[in-house]
């Protein structure tokens, strides 16, 4: 029963999935666990493997469409130039290099080819999870990763579009031409009706305001167009990616992408889970060498395919490396590109098993090596060949030669662009450190103090003379490096005082160890302001607040364990009369109030509301005195409860006397 086999799936699933959590194993390791335990290879839990290949298909369409919503022309633009240096590379020496190592082994050249795409793709699912976990998105090497990420996965659809041809025989080339002209035919169709029917069409299904009715017609857009292009020979996920393009143009794809996700997550859970049913473990085992000996040949090739790149690139040891290593599993898509490629012969189901294993175990070792990568990195900078060949060789500029008593400042993003603005502006003597050589380059040409350099390195801190400096501002997103700049800095001098800002609050008890004299955690002083802000909704005075935040910081972030916060509050009692509220009235001409003072109204002794400020031809007079005579046209601002508010208003609205309310 279907029903049934998919239950056990999601059931087996959720055990496999929270226990690899536990592990620290991305989600999709464990998913692609999840099928070799339940398929036909494993324990044959699931009878009906092909309903779920189905649904899994599905799965599939829906990624892609995903994808394409999640497309975004200013992106691409943004990251450009790590594209052009670090991914058109790593992509072109890992497509080159799977094709003549498959050739070399007598594979024919268009299956040749065909292995050297799945090999190029690395997983987006696991490296953007392992950086976000890590806190490393906004690192120089996460940012390399999710530049090259995002080129491959635009390069997916040409993949797509190439299988077929490389599937064609050679008695059927005049056949596929003929097949290509419809497919860009449908596709031009495809783009037109897109661009000029989808969104008025959708416009008015948002004006219905029915969430039901949005969901079906995303979904009619997604799937038929998919159909479309199948029925010319293209791909499903080619037709979805289309569709998620046409949407992500118009004014509602952030929309269409939230009500989408979940169905995504669902379905292509299912596609990973498919692709584990089809692992032969007894494959696996039978070829364990030959598997394994391709698995590190992989892993080493994909890594240099980015680390090289990188290093030409400017980039530091470092950052290459960990870029490098972080791109070197195979990546999800792989397995889409996998699975049409066996159907189309141009792998075999010995070849497809291979590829299986390989990318399963490639996949769950990327986290296993990257966990230990920065300690081993370590060690391998200071090795003589390593520190020799990275020699620091700073810019010819005699006037840092001059600097002393100067604040050091490591990372040139928003926040030490912001602290270099304001030393300038107070001509306070300051150097900038940064890893970014296209930042470098044009902030240097704009006459700005930067230099190229890592802050974690001893020669680099002594090229900005960090002996003589009063301060050290470590401003960078990389937590391994921060630390390592803390401790060297401390070193080198004793009496400098360093500030730190770090991203998470668990960090700062490792930076104040190393050295550190202040430590601004983002996550921490984001806690301040919340807390700030909703004891002001509760008109807790707003010296105490200030003292309760004081007494947090002084006590070392101790007030948020429990400690010192009872004596800050002074067993303080918001009180309900504090519940005051502002309110305006602008006198008519009508009133009575007009050419009297302030005092002769008594307005709080009769209602209880205070006036507190009088706006009068654009100026504010605020806590007028009681002999302000009103005027016509005045605006006066209450203080006072709701509910006395009326009574005040119908006061100030009574007629002069000669005088009669005139409707407006």
């Amino acid at each position: 029963m279907f029903l049934k086999d998919l239950l056990l799936v999601f059931l087996c699933a959720g055990v496999v999935v929270y226990l690899f959590h536990r592990l620290k194993i991305p989600t999709v390791v464990g998913l692609l666990a999840t099928g070799i335990v339940v398929g036909p290879y494993g324990l044959q839990v699931v009878d009906d493997v092909h309903r779920v290949e189905l649904l899994a298909e599905i799965g599939v369409v829906v990624l892609l469409f995903t994808v394409g919503l999640e497309f975004s022309l200013s992106r691409v633009v943004k990251m450009a130039t790590m594209m052009l240096q670090v991914g058109v590379p790593q992509v072109g020496f890992s497509l080159l290099a799977g094709t003549v190592a498959c050739m070399a082994t007598g594979i024919a050249w268009n299956s040749s080819v065909f292995a050297g795409m799945l090999m190029a793709m690395s997983s987006t699912a696991i490296v953007i999870k392992l950086l976000a976990d890590r806190g490393e998105l906004g690192t120089p090497h996460g940012r390399i990763s999710v530049a090259v990420l995002l080129f491959q996965d635009l390069l997916v659809v040409v993949c797509v579009l190439v299988v077929p041809l490389l599937a064609a025989e050679s008695g059927q080339h005049h056949s596929f031409i003929w097949d290509v002209s419809q497919g860009l035919a449908m596709v031009l169709a495809i783009t037109i009706v897109g661009r000029f029917v989808v969104p008025p069409l959708l416009y008015q299904i948002v004006q219905t305001r029915n969430r039901e009715l949005f969901l079906i017609c995303i979904f009619v857009i997604c799937i038929g167009t998919a159909a479309l292009t199948n029925m010319v020979d293209l791909s499903l996920p080619l037709g979805a990616f289309l569709a998620g393009l046409i949407i992500a143009e118009s004014e509602y794809g952030h929309q269409t992408l939230a009500e989408v996700m979940p169905f995504r997550d669902t379905l292509s859970s299912l596609f990973f889970i498919s692709v584990g049913m089809l692992l032969d473990i007894n494959h696996l085992m039978t070829h364990g060498w030959s598997i394994s000996l391709l698995l590190i040949a992989i892993l080493l090739l994909k890594a240099l395919t980015a680390t090289v790149p990188s290093l030409l690139a400017g980039y530091s040891f470092r950052t290459a490396v960990l870029a490098g290593v972080s791109l070197a599993q195979i990546g999800e898509f792989s397995f889409v590109l996998a699975k049409s490629g066996l159907e189309v012969k141009l792998m075999t189901a010995d070849q497809y098993q291979l590829f299986l294993a390989v990318s399963v175990l490639s996949m769950v070792a990327t986290p296993l090596v990257l966990a230990g990568l920065p300690r081993l990195i370590d060690v391998i900078e200071q090795s003589p060949l390593v520190k020799s060949w990275q020699k620091y060789t700073p810019p010819e500029d005699d006037s840092i030669d001059e600097l002393h008593g100067h604040v050091v400042i490591a990372g040139y993003g928003f926040n030490g662009r912001n602290l270099a603005t304001v030393l300038k502006e107070l001509k306070i003597p300051y150097v900038v450190l940064e890893m970014n050589p296209q930042t470098v380059r044009r902030e240097r040409a704009q006459g700005q103090s930067i230099y190229y350099g890592d802050s974690g390195r001893e020669s680099v801190l002594e090229h900005v003379h960090i002996e003589k400096a009063k301060a050290l501002v470590v401003a960078i997103n990389d937590p391994i490096s921060a630390r390592r700049t803390v401790q060297l800095a401390r070193q080198m001098n004793p009496d400098l005082h360093i500030v730190v800002r770090t991203r998470y609050f668990t960090e700062s008890f490792d930076l104040k160890r190393l050295g550190a004299n202040s430590i601004i955690s983002e996550e921490f002083e984001t806690s301040l302001e919340i807390f700030a802000h909703v004891l002001r909704e509760y008109h807790i005075p707003g010296n105490m607040i200030n003292r309760l935040v004081a007494n947090i910081r002084s006590d070392h972030y101790q007030a948020f364990r429990g400690q010192a916060l009872g004596r800050t509050l002074l067993s303080f009692t918001p009180d309900g009369n504090l519940d005051a509220q502002f309110e305006s009235c602008q006198l008519a001409p009508h009133s009575h109030a007009i050419g009297k003072t302030l005092g002769q109204l008594r307005l709080r002794n009769l209602t209880g509301v205070t006036i507190v400020a009088v706006k009068r031809k654009g100026q504010v007079v605020t806590n007028p005195a009681a002999d302000l005579q009103l005027e016509l046209g005045d605006v006066l601002v209450l203080l006072g409860q709701p509910e006395q508010f009326e009574t005040a208003i119908e006061l100030l609205e009574l007629p002069a006397e000669g005088k009669e309310e005139r409707p407006a």
